[in-house]
């Protein structure tokens, strides 16, 4: 196969359990961008998480982050989705009534209503750190700064993160609910998946979509699965997304993304 585009998800595909690439996907991705193959790192992680993933492999990458509502290159936004402000408010109320927590991202920041263990690691993960606000400091941000909120996401235990998926779930939102972790719920804007940030990247930067090749782990990512010429599931992806896959490799620990590359004779 001819690959112009290689879209990776994050968390559970490029990198390890510790956060980390694994020397071997580097090497990989190195040798893929310097046959002119563009990488693409898609994420549920805003701006600066992604970067932080860019530096480690040493390679510059284009950037759809928030699940594919704010896609840039450097520092070019290239396409931006968002939710209401209203749609924010539901959320925050109902999680914290639920005893959960809420993230809310902008263009390149990161907003939390409080400090918990998952922020902690957050910050560790990506080497970045929220400003804490209440949900009315965050409308005057918004309003001052005219910006837009690209995403919610609901922290908390699974118990509680399911327990408020299930109220939003039986609401008419003007957003989409996915889960990037059993911990993790994503609020995003109606229409935005992983696999229409990849179309809208086909057409950015003309390429055909049998061309590319993408990789992840989990349900988030089944819409780039489906979509992408060659879709690959890591070995340690949920099953849903194995069925869905044109091809399992080995798991993220196992550098699966160097494996798949060179098995499949991308690079």
């Amino acid at each position: 196969m001819k690959a112009s585009l290689i879209c990776m998800d994050i968390d559970g595909t490029l990198v390890n359990d510790d956060k980390i690439i694994p020397c071997k996907n580097i090497t990989a991705l190195k040798k893929a961008s310097d046959m002119g193959i563009r990488l693409a790192l898609v994420s549920g992680r805003y701006p600066a998480g992604i970067r932080h993933v860019e530096e480690q492999l040493g390679k510059r990458c284009i950037k759809a982050a928030i699940a594919g509502a704010y896609i840039f290159d450097d520092n070019k936004c290239l396409y931006s989705r968002h939710i209401s402000t209203e749609t924010a408010h539901l959320v925050h109320d109902i999680a914290k009534k639920a005893g959960g927590d809420c993230w809310f991202f902008s263009g390149e920041s990161w907003y939390v209503t409080g400090m918990n263990k998952w922020v902690r690691a957050e910050m560790q993960y990506v080497a970045a750190s929220p400003d804490i606000v209440s949900i009315d400091e965050l409308d005057n941000i918004i309003l001052d700064k005219n910006a837009v909120i690209n995403k919610a996401l609901v922290t908390g235990s699974c118990d509680t993160v399911k327990k408020i998926y299930g109220i939003l779930g039986g609401m008419e939102l003007n957003a989409q609910l996915g889960f990037s972790s059993d911990t993790y719920l994503e609020v995003i804007p109606k229409g935005v998946d992983k696999g229409t940030a990849l179309e809208r990247l086909c057409e950015i930067y003309d390429i055909p979509i049998e061309n590319t090749v993408a990789f992840g782990d989990e349900g988030l990512d089944i819409p780039l699965i489906e979509k992408a010429g060659i879709g690959i599931a890591m070995g340690n992806a949920v099953k849903k997304l194995k069925d869905k896959a044109d091809y399992i490799t080995t798991n993220n620990n196992e550098a699966g993304i160097a494996y798949a590359l060179q098995d499949l004779k991308i690079i």
